[in-house]
Order: C-alpha cells, then structure tokens, then sequence
C-alpha cells in the first residue's frame, strides 16, 4: 500500500513518488517533464545527453502506465526534441494508445535572435483502452462556424468538439 495522501502535493523524486503508489489506481496524469533543452533549474540539470534522457523517460513512463487504471488516461507536455521518440517508445514499451496529438500554441515563447522563435508544445492524450476512458465531449464542446456563420442544420446544436491546435494568448 501507499504511504501517500489524496490531495496533498509531494515533492520528490517522480520515479520514487510513482512507486510508492498501488498499480492500477490512477484515473489520470498530467506530466511536463524538463524538455531536456538546456534550461537552467534550481538543482536539474536540463541537459543529459540523448541516451541517458530517454532512459530516464522510459523509467517514469513506466511507472505512469503501471498505476492507471484500465480506463486511465494520460498527458504528456513535451518539445519538439523529443516529442517523435516518445511516441513511439510509449506506444511500444508500454502499449498506450495514442487519442490525439494536440499542438498547444502560444504567444509567449523565449525570443530568439538566431532562429524562429518557438510558439508550441506539443500534448499528447494517451489511452490504456481505446475502446474504455473517459471523455467529456459534452463539457468541452464550442460553438461551430456551421452553427454561427452558416446556420448549418448539419451542425450538431451543442457545438463541435475543439480542435487539435489550442490557442493561449
């Protein structure tokens, strides 16, 4: 059993605090792990080479696939760096099931002065059971061009589900 609490905030290592808690038990979990891009923390160092950074990835997303529940779903929040082999490894090592690859823009990236100044992350909404999660469409629904501009009677009367792109300004 677990030592842990409901409801209360931990701070400790990821991979240890997983650990600690019963496999199976977990409806969701949001992650933004360090992108592993040189950024400079308190006492993490953000800049392992490839090898050991995935190795430590596959490590924690281990342990986040073990404690969801059947039907749990997971987020994950990352860069570009790293983003493509993530995916893949988690659907192989793991065997989530990817729902979706939602591009997070925003308006707030780190001015550049050598390249394009980066404006996204990358969130992807993983599974254990594609045929059994959770999925609030009728919460998140939003108002549609069919419905507002067209007056489309094809247009579903609560909305449409958002997109895959989502705006923060």
């Amino acid at each position: 059993m677990t030592d842990l609490v409901e409801n209360e905030v931990y701070c400790m290592d990821c991979i240890e605090g997983m650990q600690r808690i019963p496999s199976g038990t977990v409806d969701l979990v949001f992650a933004d792990p360090p992108f592993n891009i040189g950024y400079q923390y308190d006492i993490y160092r953000d800049e392992l080479d490839d090898e050991e950074y995935l190795n430590w990835c596959e490590r924690w997303t281990h342990e986040v696939a073990r404690i969801l529940k059947p039907d749990g779903t997971f987020w994950l929040a990352i860069g570009d760096e790293y983003v493509a082999e993530l995916k893949v490894m988690i659907q192989r090592a793991h065997r989530l099931v990817l729902r979706n690859w939602v591009v997070w823009y925003y308006t707030f990236g780190v001015h550049c002065q050598n390249k394009f100044t980066r404006s996204h992350t990358h969130l992807l909404y993983w599974v254990k059971d594609p045929k059994r999660f959770t999925f609030n469409a009728e919460e998140i629904r939003v108002p549609s061009a069919r419905q507002l501009v067209y007056a489309d009677k094809r247009a579903h009367p609560k909305g449409r589900i958002p997109d895959d792109t989502w705006i923060l300004r």
